[in-house]
């Protein structure tokens, strides 16, 4: 049973779940950056239409 949980093994499990943590985080930011940019080219787009 305590060749279960080994030093190796905690140190892969903890790889992985930063990992998936640096991942996610890259995502949420990359998401929230072009919901953002989207937001900016709005108002843009709105008064170049009342131009015309």
């Amino acid at each position: 049973m305590a060749e279960l949980f080994t030093a190796s093994r905690a140190l892969g499990l903890m790889a992985v779940v930063l990992l998936v943590f640096v991942t996610a985080g890259v995502m949420y930011l990359s998401l929230m950056e072009a919901n953002d940019r989207r937001r900016r080219r709005k108002p843009e787009q709105s008064s170049d239409r009342q131009k015309r």
